[in-house]
């Protein structure tokens, strides 16, 4: 028994396994034999704490054979309980080298990959032997409670358990999960920077707001953005972004508000922290960070840095924009320059806040805990730029990486989305900036993408990673049905949590583990832990989904180069050896096959992507795809059900406005599908070798229940 926070976590009994199978548990109570025993048969257990950096703690439990015969080991199996933010995951294994994918789970996962538990709320990990030698899988639960089975094999056998797992063995020390909840919402929609730069304006807003609300906004993407160029000026007083730029918006900042409202989207807002009045720094010199010589701190990107802990700095600059923000009701706000009030000031004045008795951290959180108790809980707040353990908890989503959407930065920190916060890879143009469509101040010469797999890699891997996914292309991108096919089926966005306790690419997140945050002092360029464009991006993205009335895997292969034809083994995927699959690719609508221990995956072009549901074979018929998005039933399916004694599936799908939606339904042999029915009215059923596809238009945006028989 293991036990942690005056809980029990591991339960647990000991059997040795041999050639003959596990012995019975009364003939392995008693071999419980001590360390210093070398020939007595039985069981040794032994226990080590180990103690390292940032008073880090993990504790090992040891269990080997004394006496064993030959090709004996030992099992454990006992039941793990936690609170209801665990999830089980990986380590990292050879597991990894013979198949390197990016994991994410949907619910619950049942992977055979996972070796370890993490509790999200509490911040500690218990983890087994890796590479299918521990087998986790969730078990009927209380609502206050999640109870997984623990099974662990071995010879020798370790367990390890970490306390403060990220908060300590991760080095995010602001990490105090048990104070914050994760945003678990989709947060998709538009951001008008890519677009127009600073030479936005009142009619750009007005007609991307009816182009989004026509287009996209019944697909999930709820939110637009406005970024850089409305404010009146950069001086950085509360009135200068209250107030907008007479010249673009001539109706003030609450008009363009209520035009984005009007659309039915939820209007989002960007601020920054730059503060570049000197009069006005000249006039209160307290509420400013000050150099030796007592003259006001001024610094690139930043100018002149408020004082956090500086409570009427706070009430006087802080308070007044936020709060005018939430009165005029906007719902997401990106606060900007974070990283240069952090670098290019706070880092670079220790004395200062030495002086006077200040933890500089402390004063960087002051100001973002303004605009968090001035917003209100449920306004998202997006810190930018850069990776900033400083804002942890606090803020809701990070931009982790540069200006420019850069897929690698979601690799970059996977382990990181849906337990530290959100990631947010910057806003996703469908049609790049390198053709020079719908940058700064050129004009957008075309509307459909020289290259159309642009427009669908960009958001699926943004979709994929579970983060954040704005568009900022210009809306005649999206009056172009064909530019918009990838976007619609990427969102609404899935929650998520890792699939893996590591990085597919730890080349940033390492650098968290082993490095001091206070040796950073300039905010110029990235710093040395910040998300880049680094590498090829991973071709493998396997999503992992958990409804209560199925379970699936969605596997997606991609890539900026060409791909060769591979065969993907099913046991790599973490899948189990003594099963059939049903293998379906989205974008081809195809049935691949049904297989049991691998199945193919041809060639790909250069940005093609591919993405296969992967189903358990059941004895009679079964969803094995949607074409409403990517997840092939993830977003839609809110209801399945077989009826074996009217031989009927059932189910309700959410559906949107005149998009022709279309179940794919595997069909055992011995069966065939007689008729559909579709919110009461005959649907098309159209047979496709062992499937069928059931397809109908729905007039409304809705949940709609149907019904096939067989």
């Amino acid at each position: 028994m293991l036990s942690y926070r005056d809980g029990t976590i591991l339960s647990a009994s000991l059997a040795i396994a041999g050639a003959d199978g596990e012995r019975t548990p009364q003939a392995v109570q008693a071999p419980i034999v001590d360390a210093g025993t070398k020939d007595k048969r039985g069981i040794v257990i032994e226990q080590e704490i180990e103690r390292g950096d940032r008073e880090s703690v993990m504790q090992r439990l040891r269990f080997r054979l004394s006496g064993a015969r030959p090709g004996e080991s030992i099992v454990l199996r006992g039941s793990v309980e936690a609170s209801p933010e665990a999830f089980p995951a990986e380590t990292l294994s050879m597991a990894q080298s013979r198949f390197p994918y990016i994991r994410t789970s949907v619910g619950l996962s049942r992977n055979l990959r996972n070796n370890a538990v993490y509790d999200r709320r509490f911040d500690w990990e218990l983890e087994g032997p890796a590479d299918g030698a521990t087998q986790i899988h969730p078990l009927p639960s209380r609502e206050e409670r999640i109870t997984f089975s623990f099974t662990a094999k071995g010879s020798p056998l370790e367990l390890r358990f970490r306390p403060r797992y990220y908060q300590k063995h991760k080095n995010i020390p602001l990490f105090e999960p048990w104070t914050y909840k994760i945003r678990q919402d989709s947060v998709a929609g538009w951001c008008s920077w890519w677009a127009f730069r600073t030479n936005i304006t009142a009619a750009d807003v007005s007609l991307t707001a009816k182009v989004l609300s026509e287009k996209l906004k019944d697909y999930g993407y709820e939110y637009m953005q406005i970024d850089d160029g409305y404010q009146s000026d950069y001086r950085g007083l509360p009135a200068h972004w209250l107030q907008t730029n007479p010249a673009r918006f001539p109706d003030g900042l609450a008009s363009m508000y209520q035009a984005i409202k009007a659309s039915g989207l939820k209007p989002a807002i960007w601020v920054n922290v730059h503060f570049g009045d000197p009069a006005f720094v000249q006039q209160h010199p307290s509420w400013f960070l000050r150099q030796p010589n007592g003259q006001p701190h001024k610094g690139p990107w930043i100018d002149y840095a408020i004082d956090g802990s500086e409570p009427d700095a706070i009430d006087n600059i802080v308070r007044p924009l936020y709060r005018g923000l939430k009165q005029m009701g906007w719902q997401y706000v990106k606060i900007d320059t974070l990283r240069h009030l952090l670098y290019d000031a706070i880092n670079l004045r220790p004395e200062y806040f030495a002086k006077r008795g200040v933890d500089p951290v402390e004063a960087f959180r002051n100001v973002l805990r303004a605009a968090r108790e001035e917003l209100g809980p449920e306004t998202f707040i997006l810190a930018c730029w850069g990776v900033l353990p400083e804002a942890v908890g606090i803020v809701d989503g990070m931009r982790i990486g540069g200006d420019g959407y850069e897929p690698t930065s979601l690799q970059q920190y996977n382990s990181w989305n849906g337990v530290v916060w959100r990631n947010d890879p910057d806003h996703v143009d469908i049609l790049p900036r390198s053709r020079g469509i719908g940058v700064g101040n050129v004009t957008q010469t075309a509307a459909t993408a020289a290259d159309p797999r642009d427009s669908v890699i960009r958001p699926v891997i943004a979709s994929l990673a579970s983060g954040t996914l704005l568009l900022s292309d210009r809306p005649e991108v999206y009056q172009d049905e064909h530019n918009r096919e990838g976007a619609r089926r990427s969102a609404p966005l899935l929650f998520s949590v890792p699939g893996q306790l590591y990085d597919y690419d730890a080349s940033k997140s390492d650098l968290v583990i082993k490095g001091d945050r206070r040796a950073v002092t300039s905010g110029a360029g990235p710093s040395p832990i910040d998300a880049m464009k680094s590498g090829e991006i991973c071709p493998w993205w396997l999503m992992e989904i958990d409804h209560p009335f199925d379970h699936w895997n969605v596997l997606a292969r991609l890539g900026f180069t060409p791909l060769p034809a591979t065969t993907v083994r099913l046991a790599d995927l973490g899948l189990r050896a003594d099963r059939e699959y049903i293998v379906y690719e989205f974008w081809s609508r195809k049935l691949i096959g049904v297989f049991k221990t691998e199945f193919p995956s041809p060639a790909q072009m250069a940005k093609e992507v591919r993405i296969y549901s992967i189903h358990e074979k059941l004895d009679h018929p079964q969803v094995i795809s949607t074409n409403r998005h990517i997840s092939q039933g993830g977003v839609d399916l809110t209801e399945v059900q077989w009826n074996p004694r009217t031989s009927t599936l059932t189910g309700k799908s959410s559906v949107v406005k005149n998009d022709l939606y279309t179940l794919t339904i595997f069909v055992p042999s011995g069966l065939r599908a007689g008729k559909a029915l579709v919110g009461g009215r005959a649907a098309a059923i159209r047979t496709v070798g062992p499937a069928v596809e059931v397809s109908f238009t729905p007039g409304a945006s809705t949940t709609i229940p149907w019904t096939v028989s067989f």
